[in-house]
């Protein structure tokens, strides 16, 4: 395991254990997200360790693969300028969702609805269909923590022109977002606190409509052309292993070369002399090596 990916992309873990021990032990693990809870109980030592890599999910084919949506405000539909479908049951985080019911009759433009997929009904297809073209036309996509911080409409909404509204605390959602050293994720989405932990719903719309509202003004209305068209372009150059897989994987690969400078286990420009200093002085009280650093 320790110069080997396993690519963890479903939610259910179902490993020998054998293989499990090989993993858990220097693997570096691909992941969507690194903060779900199956992962840290099955793979508790790579999740403390942080030897995870975050990927992207993989968006609807709908989306992925269809032409460019209209990025300008003024294209977008204003009875669905913000937008969400979605599971309104989920575990965790996502016990919160049902408040967008309460929030969608204070906002202006508001499309939300609780959708649930049967993967076994032929009709998915033509829900999904309808979603995308849904999301295509609206102007910010709200995505609440689900089971896990993130969710495959963040994803769905850069590929559809719509800006995520990813309702997960900033800095707690910064190790569950993919490829940070190639992405500012503060260029192409919006961060609130989570659905559970707000008091005042009227306060959290009224500050949405100011930034990102229908009336937010001539210069924030820019602001979100601008997330959008960054955002298109994240999703065409990073995100979509459809149309462009080589991107996603040369971008996996690039993340997995950054994670091991800074753990200290190769030389270049992201190097971590101090975690190399702890890793040798690790392998040297185990007899493995003898220690470089003073």
């Amino acid at each position: 395991g320790r110069d080997h990916f396993f690519i963890n992309m479903k939610y259910a873990i179902d490993i020998e254990t054998s293989l499990m021990k090989v993993i858990d032990g220097r693997a570096v693990v691909l992941t969507i997200d690194r903060d779900y809870w199956l992962l840290m109980k099955f793979l508790r030592n790579s999740y403390e360790r942080g030897s995870l890599l975050i990927m992207p999910y993989v968006s609807s084919t709908f989306l992925d693969v269809a032409d460019d949506p209209p990025l300008d405000h003024r294209e977008k539909d204003p009875s669905t300028w913000y937008f969400f479908r979605g599971t309104m049951k989920r575990k965790h985080g996502g016990l919160a969702r049902p408040m967008m019911f309460d929030m969608q009759k204070l906002m202006n433009g508001a499309d939300f609805k609780g959708v649930v997929l049967n993967k076994k009904d032929n009709s998915i297809f033509g829900i999904l269909n309808r979603t995308s073209v849904q999301m295509r036309r609206s102007s910010v996509c709200l995505c609440p923590e689900g089971d896990s911080p993130t969710s495959l409409r963040v994803f769905e909404a850069l590929a559809a022109g719509c800006v995520p509204l990813i309702m997960v605390d900033r800095i707690s959602i910064a190790t569950n977002l993919p490829f940070p050293s190639l992405i500012d994720w503060d260029k192409i989405a919006f961060f609130t606190h989570p659905l559970g932990y707000i008091n005042n719903i009227t306060t959290l719309v009224s500050a949405i409509e100011d930034t990102v509202g229908m009336g937010a003004g001539k210069d924030k209305l820019a602001r979100l052309d601008e997330m959008r068209r960054e955002g298109r372009k994240a999703f065409n150059r990073y995100f979509s292993y459809l149309r462009n897989a080589e991107g996603v994987a040369e971008a996996m690969l690039f993340e997995a070369w950054v994670q091991v400078q800074r753990k200290g286990a190769v030389q270049g420009p992201y190097f971590n002399k101090k975690a190399a200093e702890k890793a040798e002085k690790d392998e040297f009280l185990l007899g493995k090596v003898k220690p470089k650093w003073g």
